[in-house]
């Protein structure tokens, strides 16, 4: 097994990307209904729509390649009444079912927005709540302490929000832009969505950082996760270029699509080594069960 665990790394946060943007758009929608009523408005949320399924679809099938058998993966359901792992193959089943319907909603109903509104509260918890059932796989693992900790359902929340919140921000500061908008502001909610995500982030990085004063495997992981670069690289961008985003779209919520695909990639990528991470804090070391 690799200490990287990179199926399962896209797997994370891809579905998880996914997650937040779902969540930031019904953020969006009820803050700002007119992103349901002005007709270019509610075509960038469709196309938007669109993308977001395809991640958390691209996500779920990688998360396949983990498996020494990709064809048996039916298999992994039969322990759900004690197993995690099947809750979480269950829940993500279900997630994307919930996604597309919500995607194809967006689609055929563009006229209800009660039932738009609906649907996105729907799917913001259920993706909510498998990404907890997610979390709780790592989390029974008593002998790996910096899994069995409530930093890890935090830390998967956190990079659902940060990516989620981010991207809606990025978006619509494209398509002011496009539409030569200077004058919009970005829901006061969604700009908080982003400080919340930074904040959790800097919980999570702290607690992780406490392991220098454990012990044992805690503080091996700790040697692991704060010896590599890519916990600078998530500070760096997950906290500080985070912040300083959600402010200049605060005063000024106008980007290039070049800038803002930019600083997409370097927000996608901190989340990703941050998840290797999560994985090598526990996998460099061995015996791992």
């Amino acid at each position: 097994m690799s200490e990287y665990e990179l199926p399962l790394v896209f797997f994370t946060v891809f579905c998880q990307w996914a997650v937040g943007a779902i969540v930031a758009i019904t953020v969006l929608i009820v803050a700002q209904p007119r992103w349901l009523t002005e007709e270019k408005r509610f075509n960038a949320l469709r196309k938007m729509a669109v993308a977001i399924l395809a991640v958390n679809i691209i996500g779920s099938l990688l998360s396949l390649l983990h498996l020494g058998s990709p064809t048996g993966a039916y298999r992994a359901i039969l322990g759900i009444g004690h197993s995690w792992l099947s809750r979480e193959v269950v829940a993500f089943f279900l997630l994307n079912a919930v996604v597309f319907s919500w995607a194809a909603i967006l689609f055929r109903f563009n006229r209800s927005q009660a039932l738009i509104r609906s649907v996105s509260l729907l799917a913001s918890v259920a993706g909510l709540a498998a990404i907890l059932v997610s979390a709780q796989v790592y989390y029974q693992m008593s002998s790996h302490p910096l899994w069995h900790s409530p930093i890890t359902h935090l830390s998967f929340i956190a990079t659902a929000l940060l990516l989620g919140f981010t991207t809606l921000g990025l978006r619509i500061s494209v398509f002011n832009a496009a539409q030569d908008d200077h004058g919009r502001q970005l829901p006061a909610l969604l700009l908080a969505g982003i400080l919340l995500a930074v904040a959790l982030m800097l919980v999570v990085i702290l607690s992780y950082s406490a392991g220098f004063s454990a012990q044992g495997k805690m503080l091996a992981s700790a040697i692991t996760l704060f010896g590599s670069g890519w916990i600078s690289w998530l500070i760096f961008v997950g906290l500080i270029i985070a912040t300083g985003l959600a402010t200049y779209l605060y005063r000024r919520p106008v980007l290039s699509a070049g800038t803002a695909s930019m600083l997409m990639l370097a927000l996608l990528s901190a989340s990703l080594g941050g998840r290797m991470l999560f994985y090598s804090g526990v996998m460099s070391q061995y015996p791992w069960f």
